[in-house]
């Protein structure tokens, strides 16, 4: 592709992004206002680069970087500033640390200037006591451990490398054994407990410690730190670098800074109530008195104190409290959080992820390409979950259309030309009876019951024909049949032998349910989980899915009406279906 077409590609693709996203339209003619196509926020930009450039060629100017986006806006004093701007940026200018030259385009307007959730108020019973410890006392605790080697206790998590000290916490089960202490609190952390006496954190003496080591790129993932096994009050101290931890609860959002050699004090709701996490990325957006930019993170150590608790937790949070929660129905996902949790860990991963997901999606499977290859001349054939169309550009001689939930997605195929529809899979808007064909590739493993997932089924099975026929792929729970590792675990060769039990987290969501987050490529010990999905350029995702245990696909799609099934095979970690209405 040259270097025009590639520009106006990304253009393109950036107003259509407008549109959806911020309802601004892109101009033809030269106004105040301008966008960077392929810098923001997301992709790292730093509000000091873009001040050193502009303040060369404007007298004055205003940057907006809206939050979680790849792109941002100028407003100019007038229509000719923003023309000497564009003339001297566009396509021309290439950002540190970036192969590609900026892109902009002319917009009607800009988005307020920033979001406000820095302004708001730190959840009930969190505080950040800042410089609780000196310079020289941080590289003490810094130096106390080494990293390189085997240590006490260690464990090699997937965003991280953890010690304990005191009691082991047990990742598999979210709890500690109070019978069973490990190596004590080393003695160089001694002055710290005094410090936490003479802060009054707590009545109690902190008899557990967990170091958290952080590369840059490394985070946690969201979550309530489990009730029963501590008490009310949690401590956390940032060495080496700051970071933005996110807390959650609900609709409600806020970021916290956490600046290096900083306490982090959370009790009450802020304990029980709210999940919080650090986002897998190399830096965070954070506020100054200009506005938001990004800070680039280093290598940072947590030292995160705890105390024992014995007995159950008697909190008001109950929606959160593993002690007021039957533990045998703790990861039982139920009909009223169904759709919460697909939202959250599906629909809106996708909107995120769509342009990188799209481009790792390009090699069809052989047997769905056969499928598709034995239709009749002029059939009309429905892709279910169609992405990015990888499966609607073949046989011209067949009309195909294409589905999806993802709008992100759904931009890519019209870019290509594919005659496709943002849509649920639970609600298929095609007549009854007027399809020859359905595939689904990899798609209903991201509902979250059983009941949704039929209904997806019974949904393709309505719009067919009589005769016609339905391909349905899914992800197998069996990824290592006979003794033969699928692709999925090849790809990572190194951790063939290991299952997700091995370095288990656990989230649980906005309604109580926990949720393991797998090992990516390793085998599968749960059969309902979150899936991290890392982008390029920083950002690790958790997708819902649902594998599939052999013979359940069958026992999904069997007891519908009108329906045969043809055939049931696996295909290199996929259960797959073919049906056909009767």
């Amino acid at each position: 592709m040259n270097p025009v077409t590639k520009m106006l590609r990304k253009q393109r693709r950036a107003q259509h992004r407008l549109a959806r996203d911020m309802n601004i339209e892109h101009s033809d003619c030269p106004t105040e206002y301008l966008m960077i196509c392929n810098a923001g926020l997301v992709t790292g930009l730093q509000r000091e680069t873009i001040d050193s450039i502009l303040n060369e060629l404007v007298p004055s100017y205003n940057l907006i970087t809206p939050l979680r986006k790849s792109y941002c806006f100028l407003e100019l004093p007038s229509k000719e500033d923003a023309r000497v701007v564009f003339e001297a940026l566009h396509g021309n200018l290439k950002l540190e640390n970036k192969n590609t030259p900026i892109y902009l385009t002319f917009t009607k307007s800009v988005p307020p200037a920033e979001d406000d959730s820095w302004d708001k108020p730190f959840p009930p019973g969190l505080n950040i006591i800042t410089d609780f410890v000196t310079a020289e006392e941080e590289k003490i605790l810094l130096e106390l451990l080494d990293w390189s080697e085997a240590g006490t206790n260690p464990s090699e998590l997937k965003h991280r490398q953890v010690k304990h000290f005191g009691y082991e916490f047990r990742y598999d089960t979210n709890s500690v054994d109070p019978k069973n202490p490990i190596v004590p609190i080393p003695k160089s952390c001694e002055f710290l407990l005094a410090r936490f006496k003479k802060y009054d954190f707590g009545v109690y003496d902190y008899d557990q410690l967990t170091i958290n080591h952080y590369l840059p790129g490394q985070g946690i993932p969201p979550h309530v730190d489990t009730h029963s096994p501590f008490e009310a009050t949690i401590l956390s101290l940032s060495l080496g670098s700051a970071c933005v931890m996110e807390f959650k609860r609900g609709e409600e959002s806020r970021p916290v800074l956490l600046p290096s050699r900083s306490l982090l004090v959370m009790s009450g709701e802020a304990r029980y109530a709210w999940m919080h996490g650090i986002m897998p990325r190399h830096n965070d957006v954070v506020r100054n008195k200009v506005g938001s930019t990004i800070l680039q993170r280093s290598t940072r150590t947590s030292f995160t104190f705890r105390k024992i608790r014995t007995g159950d937790c008697h909190c008001s949070f109950q929606a959160n409290c593993n002690s007021k929660r039957i533990r045998s129905h703790s990861s039982v996902i139920y009909d009223n959080l169904a759709s919460d949790i697909e939202d959250i860990y599906v629909h809106q991963v996708y909107e995120e992820i769509s342009d990188h997901f799209s481009e790792t999606r390009h090699k069809p499977w052989p047997k769905v390409t056969s499928f598709i290859g034995s239709l009749e001349k002029g059939a009309l054939l429905l892709d279910v979950g169609c992405g990015n169309g990888k499966y609607l550009h073949k046989r011209p001689d067949i009309y195909k259309m294409g589905c999806d939930r993802s709008s992100g997605l759904t931009d890519v195929c019209h870019s290509r030309g594919f005659e496709v529809l943002l849509a649920n899979c639970l609600q298929i808007p095609y007549k009854t009876n007027s399809l020859d064909a359905v595939i689904s590739i990899a798609v209903i493993h991201h509902l979250s019951t059983n009941e949704r997932r039929r209904q997806a089924v019974s949904e393709m099975i309505r719009v067919l024909k009589p005769g016609g026929q339905c391909l349905i792929y899914v992800w197998a729970k069996e990824q290592n049949k006979n003794s033969v590792p699928s692709t999925y675990l090849k790809n990572n060769i190194t951790h063939n032998t290991r299952t997700s039990s091995d370095t288990s987290e656990t989230v649980i969501t906005r309604g109580g349910t926990m949720l393991p987050v797998h090992e990516n490529r390793t085998e599968f010990t749960h059969s309902d989980m979150l899936v991290p999905w890392k982008r390029k350029g920083g950002g690790d995702f958790l997708r819902f899915y649902h594998v599939f245990e052999e013979g359940e696909l069958f026992n999904l799609c069997s007891v519908l009406r009108d329906v045969t099934v043809l055939q049931v095979y696996y295909d290199q970690g996929n259960w797959c279906i073919i049906l056909e209405k009767k």
